[in-house]
């Protein structure tokens, strides 16, 4: 039976390797650094929209951030909408009324503000605001018919990476399972890195979602079908996240940590929407649909033990990863340095402050996340991972982040 899992998962690489060289695969246009939300709401004056749909969360709202940079669009005679609505992890009936929102307020374009899942959602939104399309008609790849509204980002966490990738990731709260909708068409027109937005960011969600874009450079790095420019990508992430996430935690004012971190996150997104990703997304997706756990401490729970497993078949890789971020020594054989990452990513997650379990997983939730784990991963368009896991192995990876 593993050897026909081996067999399809390996079929299934190869159909996704085939179709993405025939997928182009648009880059953003990128505004960096500190104050560059204005300069992204500057441009989209200039380009003549008369009102945008704001995408983001009651917190930020009334945290005032959403505000600064609304400010800047009315500056430059562009009326606002604010659709706040938002939650983690968001659903369909979010995303549902959002669309219905915009349609109804006449919106010209979208405007992302927020964490991973406002930008999920907005991608979807502005597709379905801007086309006859339903969002039901989009899950799957490469299943979006039209461009739909113009849309920008402003991350206000560097983790999800989404502001440069076309994946949007919906929830189905009827059968608590993660739908994927996978296309070009959903990566935006501009985003901002501005980290000046990041700074009131609290130490416990800097860490999870430093952690969500390490885990995105390393599995990207880790992919069968990593590239010399997706490589470039992953290993300068990876290298900018062990050297600035402790201080960004830490020390939340530092705008040079923020900065780093959000071009990392942006780096390590850019990465794996080509690559794809691995079977540290493939358990942590389903801990947040069983669980409820947020998708970055989802990633960090998994991703060490996942790194354990990988250590005898793919610690070339793993190797080239820890000389990127300066982990190991020269002398070191390929597979003392893969364990070296291994340990690397433990202490960094020690240090600030990672759980190691979940509280919300109970004995009787291993055998069916395991069983959600492995279908996501080795289905249609499977992960391309670098060495195949058994239900059983998936199962003692699970139980390893079970409570005391």
């Amino acid at each position: 039976m593993h050897f026909l899992i081996v067999l399809y998962s390996r079929a299934m690489a190869v159909i996704s390797r085939l179709t993405m060289k025939f997928i182009s695969v648009p880059s953003p246009m990128i505004y960096s650094g500190a104050g560059s939300s204005a300069a992204l709401c500057g441009a989209m004056g200039r380009f003549g929209y008369e009102r945008v749909l704001v995408v983001t969360d009651r917190m930020l709202v009334e945290l005032g951030l959403v505000g600064r940079v609304t400010a800047e669009l009315e500056k430059c005679g562009v009326a606002v909408v604010i659709y706040d609505a938002i939650l983690p992890d968001p659903d369909f009936l979010q995303v549902e009324g959002g669309i219905a929102c915009c349609k109804s307020a006449g919106c010209d374009a979208v405007l992302a503000i927020g964490g991973g899942s406002s930008l999920d959602a907005a991608k979807v939104i502005a597709i379905g605001a801007g086309s006859e399309q339903t969002v039901r008609k989009m899950e799957g790849f490469f299943k979006v018919s039209d461009r739909g509204l113009p849309l920008y980002c402003i991350p206000t966490t560097a983790g999800t990476g989404s502001e440069a990738t076309m994946v949007s990731v919906i929830t189905d709260t009827a059968t608590s399972t993660k739908c994927f909708i996978v296309d070009p068409k959903l990566v935006p027109d501009a985003v901002a890195l501005d980290a000046s937005l990041m700074t009131g960011l609290p130490p416990a969600i800097t860490a999870a979602t430093g952690i969500d874009a390490l885990t995105h450079a390393i599995e990207s790095s880790l992919a069968t079908e990593a590239t010399d420019e997706t490589l470039k990508k992953s290993l300068a992430a990876t290298a900018m996240i062990f050297r600035y996430l402790e201080t960004a935690v830490k020390d939340g004012e530092n705008l040079e940590a923020r900065e780093a971190m959000a071009v990392a996150s942006c780096y390590a997104g850019a990465a794996f929407t080509v690559t794809n990703v691995g079977y540290v997304h493939g358990l942590a997706h389903q801990l947040g649909a069983l669980c409820h756990v947020p998708h970055g401490l989802a990633n960090a729970l998994f991703l060490p033990h996942v790194l354990d497993f990988y250590c005898d078949s793919a610690a070339p890789q793993m190797a080239r990863i820890a000389a990127a971020a300066g982990i190991g020594d020269r002398t070191d054989s390929e597979q003392e340095r893969a364990k070296k990452l291994v340990s690397a990513v433990r202490d960094l997650e020690q240090r600030i402050g990672v759980p190691t379990s979940c509280d919300a997983l109970k004995p009787q939730m291993v055998e069916e996340l395991a069983r959600r784990a492995l279908k996501e991963s080795h289905g249609l368009y499977g992960y391309p991972v670098p060495k195949y896991m058994r239900r059983d192995e998936c199962e003692a990876i699970v139980r390893k982040i079970l409570p005391a």
